[in-house]
Parts: structure tokens; sequence; C-alpha cells
């Protein structure tokens, strides 16, 4: 009846009255977009990448970025399951390596303090490059910012 309807589209037809699907006002609207679980797969392959760069800022031995990837790395994953009871493999993975990081970096930030604290030709070291630099040494610096509350002028 309305042959010059460039849509070939019929305006009574209800099935043809959704507009997510085309299809049938009833099937949801995701349905036959996206394969299942596209998007669990895209978060669990940024865990692993952010659990690798975690791994891998460590042993650069950089101090805060190994914090930061690896809570990223940790918060994706968990993410990445949305309702399943399983976790993809690539999110495990993505969380091992976060852990690890996390955990060793731990250790070397308590291992340093722990290390400048109790060896008393490391403090000495310490001190010189400050005094160096700053003019005073840490202990000094630091007796300064704990007494009067702020930090010394140069």
């Amino acid at each position: 009846m309305y042959d010059n309807n460039p849509y070939n589209n019929n305006s009574n037809n209800s099935y043809n009255n959704n507009p997510y699907t085309g299809g049938s006002p009833y099937e949801s609207p995701s349905h036959g977009r996206y394969p299942n679980g596209a998007s669990g797969d895209r978060l669990a392959s940024a865990a692993m990448i952010t659990g690798i760069l975690a791994l891998a800022t460590f042993i650069s031995m950089t101090i805060y970025p190994p914090f930061v990837f690896g809570s990223i790395a940790i918060v994706l994953a968990l993410l990445s399951r949305g309702r399943v009871t399983k976790m993809n493999v690539k999110a495990r993975a993505g969380i091992i390596c976060a852990t690890i990081g996390l955990i060793a970096n731990c250790a070397l930030c308590t291992t340093s303090v722990y290390m400048l604290y109790t060896k008393p030709e490391i403090m000495n070291q310490v001190n010189d490059i400050f005094e160096k630099q700053y003019g005073m040494s840490y202990e000094e610096m630091l007796k300064t910012i704990l007494e009067d509350g702020g930090i010394p002028a140069p």
C-alpha cells in the first residue's frame, strides 16, 4: 500500500516498534548486541595489564606506582567478575601479580625504614646527603618539623 516508503517498514506492525532491537517490544535492549561477558573480559584484561605493571614498577624500585597499579588491578579484577561466581583467568592473573607487587613493595618499604633507623652508617649517609642538599642534617630537619610543626625555610 505504501510503496514509496524508503525504510521498508510497516508502522502498523507492533514488532518493529522497539527502538532498540527493531524486533519484539518484549526483547531486552541488549539481546543480541554484545556477546556475553564482553565487558567482564575487557576489565579482566585491564586488571591483568595493571597487575603486570605493578610487578614491573616494583622491580624498577619505585615506591608509589606499585601501590597505585596494584590497587587498580585488584578493583578491576573484582569488577570484571560481575555476578558470576567464578573469576576469569586473566582477572586471577591480575590479582596474583598485583598482590605480589603490593606485598613485595610493602616489604621493601618496611625494610628500608628498618635499615635507616637501625644501621648508623646508613643514617650517616642520609645525613650527609641532606646536609649537602638542604644545609641541615636529616635528624635536624625531622626535629624541626616535629617541634615547630612546619617545614624549615632553606
